[in-house]
Formats: C-alpha cells, structure tokens, sequence
C-alpha cells in the first residue's frame, strides 16, 4: 500500500476554521431538508439528524465503518455514549418516520 493512502501520515486534521465552514455548508446543504423535518419532528430529533451527519461525515472510517455506541459518543461525549445512542435510536425509530422526506431529498 502506498504511503498516500496511509491513515496514519501527519496532517490529516484540518484547521478549525476549515472545519467549520464544512459544517456550515453541510448545514446549508440540507437546510431544505431540516425544515420538512422540523414540521414533522420535535426540535431535539432535527438536532440530532444534523448532529449525526456532522459526525458520520468528521469520523467516518472506511475500513472500521462506525457502530452505533461510538455515533453515540460523538454526539454526547465518551463518558455519556448510551445517551448519545439512545438520541440516535429515539431519531430513527420515531412515531413520526420521516423516512420517506429523507428519500425525497435524496432523488
């Protein structure tokens, strides 16, 4: 394997200000989107959504993938994972399923 491809190599964080304005146009990105699901969900599971793709898109490994206990951790901190998990699943399994809005987005 080449030493480009390494996941080790220095330098792999960018600035925050770059980081930042990644998650601005992520945000900006999806903004039509988070309004549907505002009228369709409570707040705190819209935050959660844009939350959980903040992290998918920072933390993502291609090989490790990412398990529901560490999307947790990202979205709470180490020490309150169950709690971040367990926004995650109040997210997806909602009385309000909204998956049908995602999938317009989507296409």
């Amino acid at each position: 394997m080449h030493s480009q491809y390494s996941i080790e190599s220095e330098g792999l964080q960018v600035p925050a200000s770059v980081a930042q304005d990644l998650s601005h146009q992520l945000t900006s990105f999806v903004m039509p989107l988070l309004k549907v699901l505002d009228a369709l969900l409570n707040l705190r599971l819209v935050q959660t959504f844009l939350a959980t793709l903040n992290a998918l898109l920072e933390f993502r490994h291609r090989n490790n993938g990412l398990l529901l206990s560490g999307l947790g951790a990202y979205l709470a901190s180490p020490d309150h994972a169950p709690a971040g998990a367990k926004r995650l699943s109040n997210l997806l399994h909602s009385s309000k399923s909204a998956s049908h809005v995602l999938e317009e987005f989507l296409w």
